[in-house]
């Protein structure tokens, strides 16, 4: 994919749209989508995630899974 497709890709994110709750310099939008693709793109780059599937696991407070 090119990087044309990729900013593209990204400006047309469905974000959360509020006034309100969020300020001029994240756009009025919530921000975190386009960062949770990003950092899934670098674990990939980084050979992190091999898979088509990511299980999630929690960590309670000690560091441990659950």
């Amino acid at each position: 994919m090119s990087l044309a497709r990729y900013l593209k890709s990204f400006s047309r994110l469905r974000t959360y749209k509020d006034r309100k709750k969020w300020s001029a310099l994240t756009s009025y939008q919530a921000p975190h989508k386009p960062f949770l693709l990003l950092s899934i793109m670098d674990l990939i780059a980084q050979g992190s995630i091999t898979e088509n599937f990511k299980e999630l696991q929690y960590q309670d407070y000690q560091g441990e899974v659950i």
